[in-house]
């Protein structure tokens, strides 16, 4: 393998995690989920890490758009499923959407953590709007998009228990 190929394959399958054998997705989202927690683990503040978030939204969303020709070529598949750059960009909007209490009885790693594991099952199950960009937008931006939508449900889901929690 060319050593250029080598790199895209790395950044392509999130860092290696998305060339799992079994949920390559979620082992791929998995460094989005470590990418949100370093500024949560840091304590940089809500305010910051929805910037950290957002700038992993923006570097993450550039490789999907520079990697898809590539990916599609290499694993001769429109949508392959260990290309992960939009499960990664997907998981990093989910806090970027979610609204929390102020002072809420649980670490926001917690939060994370729900929102992690939301975000990969609303992802499989491709509820609605995500299912017709899925079906119907055959490009970079469909393969994208629907990881977005299914954040955006994943960010009220979340939002919906931190908010029931505080009752």
């Amino acid at each position: 393998m060319k050593k250029d190929n080598k790199l895209k394959l790395f950044l392509a399958s999130g860092f290696y995690l998305g060339l799992s054998p079994v949920v390559p997705g979620s082992f791929g989202a998995l460094s989005g989920l470590v990418w949100h927690l370093i500024a949560v683990l840091l304590g940089w503040g809500d305010g910051f890490t929805r910037f950290w978030c957002l700038c992993g939204v923006v570097l993450f969303s550039w490789l999907h758009y520079w990697l898809t020709p590539w990916a599609q070529k290499y694993w001769n598949d429109f949508d392959p499923k260990h290309f992960v750059q939009d499960e990664i960009v997907g998981y990093l909007c989910v806090p970027l959407f979610w609204v929390l209490p102020e002072n809420t009885d649980y670490p926001l790693w917690a939060y994370a953590l729900l929102g992690f594991v939301v975000f990969r099952i609303l992802d499989a199950i491709k509820l609605p709007i995500a299912r017709y960009i899925d079906r119907n937008i055959h490009s970079a931006h469909g393969v994208l998009f629907d990881d977005i939508v299914s954040a955006a449900y994943s960010a009220a889901v979340v939002s919906g228990i931190a908010w029931a929690l505080q009752v």
